[in-house]
């Protein structure tokens, strides 16, 4: 459970863009229909025989591979929903899901915020407007914020919240 301090806000709650599990779902869906495409050509095929008693083994492993792909969708759904980061006027916390049971979460001060760079990696992201935060601290390790819509707003919401953070802290109020 995340707590916040007794001043503190949130000021934005970024997901990954719905472009990123559309493509996984896109992919899962040619990989389910092919089953029905290559099982009626292993049958016609003259290369291997296959008996007539085949038929309902070949639709169990058929539906075995329908569970797994499934499962597999679930898994990237879930991976896709529960990863956020959220931004407050204190600090920037970032939930990572890693499968279905395990989670990271990490949290670093507005004031350790050294440099912000802003990647857009293809076409795509500049039409749709999605993109990489990459943030660097003053410790050794650097943040990736990836895939995110509105990626300058969330860039500039940051440095001003910084900027005011370190203020606040250094004058006191």
């Amino acid at each position: 459970m995340i707590h916040l301090g007794e001043n503190e806000k949130i000021l934005m709650v970024l997901h990954r863009h719905w472009i990123v599990i559309v493509g996984k779902f896109v992919a899962s869906a040619f990989l389910a229909i092919l089953p029905i495409f290559a099982i009626p050509l292993v049958f016609a095929s003259n290369i291997i025989t296959v008996p007539e008693s085949a038929g309902p083994i070949i639709l169990f492993l058929s539906v075995i591979y329908l569970m797994i792909l499934t499962m597999l969708l679930f898994i990237f759904w879930i991976d896709y929903y529960l990863d956020m980061w959220i931004i407050t006027s204190e600090r920037i916390i970032d939930i990572e899901q890693t499968g279905l049971f395990r989670r990271q979460i990490s949290e670093f001060m507005l004031d350790k915020v050294q440099d912000i760079t802003v990647e857009i990696p293809d076409m795509i992201a500049t039409f749709l407007k999605y993109g990489n935060l990459h943030i660097q601290t003053a410790g050794e390790t650097s943040f990736d914020i990836k895939q995110i819509h509105n990626v300058y707003e969330a860039k500039n919401i940051i440095l001003d919240s910084a900027k005011q953070y370190s203020n606040k802290k250094y004058v006191g109020t």
